[in-house]
């Protein structure tokens, strides 16, 4: 590696039906350089049919999940150098395709986000992801005669779901093992949004008791094994696995 030059290894997949493979780019460093700006780098200099999501670039709207050496976390919001190498007993070994060759103390590798089908290289296929959210009715259902502009909620109530509405969306919580063997599994983020709702003293009673009962299917809160690698990846601190874990007291009720 050239100094000031960063290595990346990057899986590349031109289809769903199409065989993986790893390329080399060099990048060259600049103070403060994330790992999206090196994806545009690259697609910029090497390669322009390079395929990866993004819009905020400020780790808001969760578009840049991805896979980085083996560890699922937001491109825009990690840093190239130093690279902060994280691990986590509850994160499994996740698996893309063979990387032998891969040199960790020297390349970045970035491949996409795991237990979700890849449409292109680093893009995969989140229609499963949202059809499960949508299924959760994440919404309110107050009557157009409610009061303008919102419903008043008590701080003590607005600050004990604080932390779930943080959640951005992103997927990277489908790191989740169960989420990769059971495709029923509504997964930690849609679960984790229920339980903002029904924690919710807004939400009325009978749009609270639709949500509980989609979350007490087998497919839902009862299938999550308590392995809180979603806490571990989760780049917003939401801990979906915390949330789900209530979800589970409350279907015991």
């Amino acid at each position: 590696m050239v100094e000031n030059e960063q290595t990346f290894l990057i899986f590349r997949q031109a289809g769903p039906n199409e065989d993986p493979r790893y390329e080399r780019y060099q990048v060259p460093l600049k103070p403060g350089m994330t790992i999206l700006e090196a994806l545009f780098y690259i697609q910029d200099h090497y390669d322009s049919t390079l395929a990866f999501r993004y819009s905020c670039r400020g780790a808001i709207c969760g578009s840049c999940g991805l896979t980085i050496n083996k560890f699922p976390q937001l491109a825009c919001k990690t840093q190239v150098h130093p690279i902060e190498i994280k691990k986590h007993r509850q994160v499994p070994e996740l698996i893309f395709g063979d990387v032998s060759n891969w040199n960790q103390e020297n390349e970045i590798l970035i491949e996409p986000l795991p237990n979700m089908a890849v449409i292109k290289d680093l893009i995969v296929d989140m229609e499963p992801f949202w059809k499960f959210y949508r299924e959760i009715q994440p919404y309110f259902d107050r009557e157009i005669t409610d009061v303008s502009p919102e419903s008043s909620q008590a701080f003590e109530d607005a600050r004990r779901i604080e932390r779930l509405v943080y959640c951005i969306l992103c997927g990277v919580c489908w790191t989740c093992p169960v989420s990769g063997k059971n495709k029923n599994y509504l997964g930690p983020s849609a679960l984790a949004k229920a339980y903002r709702f029904i924690d919710d003293t807004r939400v009325s009673d009978s749009h609270r008791n639709e949500i509980l009962n989609r979350v007490q299917k087998n497919d839902a809160a009862p299938a999550c094994e308590k392995l809180f690698a979603c806490n571990a990846v989760c780049p917003k601190g939401v801990r979906p696995g915390t949330a789900i874990n209530q979800l589970q007291k409350l279907e015991k009720k």
